[in-house]
């Protein structure tokens, strides 16, 4: 019912998705809260302030990944399509919350030799569920299908990069290193996603007619 609804009184226009990118970006500052409760909390030592900054780093990831890959691209406007579009950013803004929250604990347990298990969890599970979720996003996109090139790789690096942050939590390392795994699991989906980019603006010049 609340799909029908949706489906016949709301178009896919840029201000509206505009204004769900204005919804990440405050969703974003979670992650900023996040550390400042945490370096609040903690003693300020070297480890809990490098946390501090590699946490920050994690909402930039967030932040690059998601405008670069589906920020400010239409949607396939037509029924559910639309819809499956507008409710799947409830998804990805609640793993950059739960982010946010997971920088609070792991930030006051700095000094610990492993990540304590709910935090790590919680903090890779957050991942996980951003990243399929975009996985579903991106198919939602007018652009999916006039850019295979670039969407389609991308939708099949992004579920390993799932499992690999679960298998960081399963590890749990130090907190340093544990988000710094994460840090490195977003930028390297990012740098994928912006390699792709490239490679469709600045294609390959043909050799001159008679170069070996």
């Amino acid at each position: 019912m609340v799909s029908e609804v949706l489906d016949a009184g709301i178009h896919a226009t840029d201000s509206m998705v505009e204004r769900f990118g204005l919804f990440v970006i405050i969703v974003l500052g979670e992650v900023v809260v996040g550390v400042v409760d945490g370096l609040s909390e903690a003693a300020h030592n070297t480890r809990s302030i490098a946390i501090g900054m590699i946490g920050l780093c994690v909402g930039f990831a967030y932040w690059w990944t998601y405008f670069d890959v589906v920020g400010r691209r239409l949607p396939i406007d037509r029924g559910p399509t639309r819809t499956r579009w507008m409710f799947l950013h409830f998804p990805v803004t609640a793993s950059i919350a739960a982010a946010g929250a997971a920088m609070v604990s792991l930030i006051e347990h700095a000094g610990y030799e492993h990540t304590p298990s709910a935090t790590a969890w919680l903090l890779a599970g957050s991942v996980a569920l951003g990243l399929l979720a975009l996985i579903f996003k991106m198919r939602t996109l007018a652009d999916y299908d006039r850019m295979p090139n670039i969407y389609k790789p991308l939708t099949r690096m992004m579920a390993p990069a799932a499992v690999v942050a679960l298998v960081a939590a399963v590890w749990a390392p130090a907190p340093w290193l544990f988000a710094f795994i994460i840090v490195v699991i977003l930028l390297t989906v990012w740098l994928f996603a912006v390699s792709r980019w490239l490679d469709l603006n600045y294609p390959e010049l043909p050799s001159p007619q008679g170069e070996a």
